[in-house]
């Protein structure tokens, strides 16, 4: 349990994390003004870009 905490303790320390989703949360509520999306869709964006900045966490640290 204590090595889950740290692993989102570090995630939501990461700057480039915080980055990496607002550009992705701009971009998504640009387009929402223009092709509404499905819940789905977006829940899958944002696992996506949650499983890259691990990924980048991990092996490009």
């Amino acid at each position: 349990m204590n090595r889950i905490l740290t692993g989102i303790k570090a995630y939501l320390s990461d700057w480039k994390n915080w980055l990496v989703h607002s550009i992705v949360g701009v971009i998504l509520l640009l387009f929402l003004l223009f092709a509404p999306l499905s819940p789905y869709i977006r829940l899958a964006v944002l696992g996506v870009v949650v499983v890259f900045n691990v990924f980048r966490m991990k092996y490009f640290s």
